[in-house]
């Protein structure tokens, strides 16, 4: 049962943030994924996220129907191999998971995967918004930080350090977005709100 926990738990959050976007589009006629595949920054940015949580969701999944085999051809990382770090990691990607849902959903018509051509929603800096400028990805990342503690091996550290380092990629380029669609008020913002935490 262990072993299926973390790709239940990552199939659910894929699943509830499929079913957001379904929902937005419905309310605004338009889609929020606006990620691009063009071969500027932003589509390689695009493009290498959809790979990683392609591999992430794969590896999961790998992971729950394969467990001997997977921990046979992959290399374990026995210190982090334990019950306690176990139950830490599916507890962090439950509440991680569950940070970056709840950020979603507050973000309401705002809430977009990749960036906009033309900025057409509000700057959102209230709720969860007051204590971080993206609690999305502070939610992505304890969720990461949770699949390496839940699934300790090889691929997940390859597969944490590869979106952490995606993440704040993403983060730089949707601040420089922001900065020249929002200007001083959100100069301001990034004043009283820090980045992360």
């Amino acid at each position: 049962m262990f072993n299926t926990l973390p790709a239940i738990l990552m199939l659910v959050v894929s699943l509830l943030t499929l079913a957001l976007a379904i929902l937005r589009r419905f309310q605004s006629g338009r889609s929020p994924v606006v990620l691009t595949y063009g071969d500027d920054a932003e589509g390689f940015a695009g493009r290498l996220f959809r790979v990683i949580v392609a591999a992430l969701v794969v590896h999961l999944l790998a992971i729950a129907a394969f467990p001997e085999a997977v921990s046979a051809s992959i290399g374990e990382i026995p210190v982090l191999d334990t019950p306690v770090f176990h139950a830490v990691g599916i507890v962090l990607m439950a509440l991680g998971g569950g940070l970056t849902m709840l950020s979603q959903w507050a973000m309401r018509h705002s809430w977009k995967i990749g960036i906009p051509e033309k900025q057409d929603a509000p700057l959102v800096t209230s709720g969860l918004y007051a204590f971080s400028r993206n609690p999305i990805y502070v939610g992505m990342v304890a969720a990461l930080i949770g699949t390496v503690l839940a699934v300790p091996n090889v691929v997940s550290v390859a597969l944490a350090l590869s979106a952490w380092i995606s993440i704040s990629y993403q983060i730089l380029m949707e601040e420089a977005h922001l900065a020249r669609a929002f200007g001083e008020a959100y100069g301001a913002y990034c004043k009283s709100v820090r980045r992360w935490v």
